[in-house]
């Protein structure tokens, strides 16, 4: 259980806070990427398609719908994104059932207790904070001009080849946690599309 106190409060006393992450393939096998505005936390990086906070009151499923609504289309409510609750169901919806061309769908892949994330703070510094995380994967072949960014947290919308993700991890270029989403969970989410995703 994360519990319910203010997210600054949270983090600042060491207790776990609840997160969601989650990475999204078009049918090409690109992964769309934001780009963190420079006052928040991890400023100026690429970071992944969607994440943020669990709400009190909320659980990780309804966090993720929230939160791919809020920062992909810029409506909380979207009936843009849709959750899957099994790998049946997220094959059923992504072959059949959904309009990728103006669709998000999602599922869970993983829960992750007691990662530890380091992130840049805005005004300089480190700050590290604990989060039990659910990891959701997605598919959606949505243009980028096809999304409407919560401008308020994404500076930039963005597909990435697998290739460009790998050298950007090597640059610096991505947020300090993208690097354990890429390299623990991407590989198997180009699989979603039908792709190989390997690099060269």
């Amino acid at each position: 259980m994360v519990g319910a106190r203010p997210r600054r409060a949270a983090k600042a006393s060491g207790s776990a806070v609840g997160a969601v992450n989650a990475l999204v393939f078009n049918g090409h096998g690109d992964v769309l990427l934001q780009k963190r505005p420079r006052r928040k936390e991890n400023g100026g990086l690429w970071d992944k398609s969607v994440g943020g906070h669990v709400s009190a009151g909320e659980d990780f499923d309804a966090t993720m719908l929230r939160e791919a609504g809020e920062e992909l289309f810029d409506d909380a409510g979207s009936g843009r994104v849709r959750l899957a609750g099994s790998e049946a169901e997220f094959a059923a919806l992504v072959s059949t059932t959904a309009d990728l061309s103006r669709e998000v769908v999602l599922r869970r892949l993983s829960f992750q207790r007691n990662l530890r994330d380091v992130r840049r703070a805005p005004a300089g510094g480190v700050r590290n904070v604990l989060y039990h995380v659910a990891i959701y994967g997605g598919r959606t072949d949505v243009g980028v001009r096809g999304f409407r960014r919560q401008r308020s947290e994404i500076d930039a919308l963005r597909y990435f080849t697998v290739a460009d993700v790998d050298r950007m991890l090597l640059a610096g270029e991505l947020a300090p946690n993208m690097a354990f989403l890429w390299l623990a969970h991407a590989y198997p989410l180009v699989g979603f599309t039908g792709q190989s995703g390997a690099g060269g």
